[in-house]
């Protein structure tokens, strides 16, 4: 299992994206040369993937600074039932 890298904007994004996502969603970040994760909650059901990229995108940007949002690479949004097999090593 791999071993999640708590950096300082790692913990910093995930208290900002799980204060918008609260439980039961849940927000798994990991730092490997760039910052991935997953954000699995009901709220993207019924949503089109660019309106789920577009509201994490709202969120990050009005958090982060455009170098710290430069250390970002991807994060997927899912429903829990999508959720399966997403970045699998973030379990």
């Amino acid at each position: 299992m791999a071993t999640l890298r708590k950096t300082p904007l790692v913990r910093k994004l995930e208290k900002m994206l799980t204060k918008r996502f609260p439980p039961p969603a849940t927000v798994k970040l990991d730092d490997v040369d760039g910052i991935i994760g997953v954000i699995t909650s009901d709220e993207f059901a019924g949503m089109e993937t660019i309106d789920r990229q577009t509201l994490i995108g709202d969120v990050v940007e009005s958090h982060l600074s455009k170098e710290e949002r430069h250390q970002i690479q991807i994060i997927v949004a899912v429903t829990p039932d999508e959720g399966t097999g997403y970045l699998a090593g973030l379990d």
